[in-house]
């Protein structure tokens, strides 16, 4: 051991040699992590030691555990990194394949917070659109849009079916948002949800609650988005100085 290691945790030295090795390659997504009987022998460590590494992993998402089975190398999550792009635009963006299934479409009468948070009256009739989403043919997540009637009616059919919807709106009012609100929030998956996401009861999700704004107009989409978390990751950065040129919004 070299005099600089003998500084470094145990649990941290492990965890190095296992994020390198798939940072490399040479553990792909959905190859075995080595036993932790084996880890414990190689680096002469407790097995304790050994799960306190593999959960650190785990929780950055590079490594997934199986109960009866192991530990494996996770598929990397997608990174969603610009705020006013639709998640499907930058994946297309990047070369992946979107698509979306419809679950429902529906009129309703805004009530609550969908009433509050798109500006109008109770009782206005609204369109509401679910559907499952999918990049190169992997489940990722679920969307509840909200939009009033006018937008919704206005959808085309190879829009409800297979486009996301940043630019389908922009079609329809012909500009757009000038702002977005964004809540993120973490949970864990519902029975209901579960179903339609294809996973366990009980497993992580990212939710991104948003509405888009058209100003001077006001709100013109509500909506939430349920990712896996297994599957789905934004990524967001900030700085102390403004942009040389104004974003044209939706590009």
């Amino acid at each position: 051991m070299r005099t600089e290691d003998s500084f470094i945790p145990v649990y941290y030295r492990l965890e190095k040699f296992l994020r390198e090795q798939i940072r490399t390659g040479a553990l792909k997504p959905g190859d075995a992590v080595p036993p932790e009987s084996q880890l414990a022998q190689q680096f002469a460590i407790s097995r304790m030691t050994v799960r306190q590494a593999l959960s650190r992993l785990v929780f950055e998402g590079l490594v997934v555990r199986h109960r009866g089975r192991g530990s494996f190398v996770a598929e990397p999550r997608l990174e969603h990194t610009k705020m006013f792009w639709s998640f499907e635009e930058e994946m297309q963006a990047r070369g992946a394949r979107t698509a979306h299934k419809l679950l429902d479409m529906r009129s309703v009468r805004a009530e609550g917070k969908v009433a509050e948070n798109l500006a109008v009256p109770e009782g206005t009739p609204i369109t509401v659109l679910e559907r499952q989403r999918f990049v190169d043919g992997q489940l990722i997540g679920y969307e509840i849009r909200y939009l009033p009637r006018h937008i919704g009616e206005a959808l085309t059919q190879d829009e409800i079916h297979n486009q996301p919807l940043v630019p389908a709106v922009k079609r329809i009012l012909g500009r757009g948002p000038t702002r977005i609100s964004l809540r993120l929030a973490s949970s864990v998956v519902r029975r209901e949800e579960a179903k339609i996401l294809e996973t366990k009861v009980g497993a992580p999700v990212f939710i991104r609650e948003h509405i888009w704004y058209v100003d001077p107009d006001g709100p013109v989409q509500y909506g939430k988005s349920i990712f896996r978390g297994d599957r789905y990751q934004m990524v967001v950065e900030f700085s102390s100085m403004p942009p040389a040129a104004t974003p044209d919004g939706w590009r």
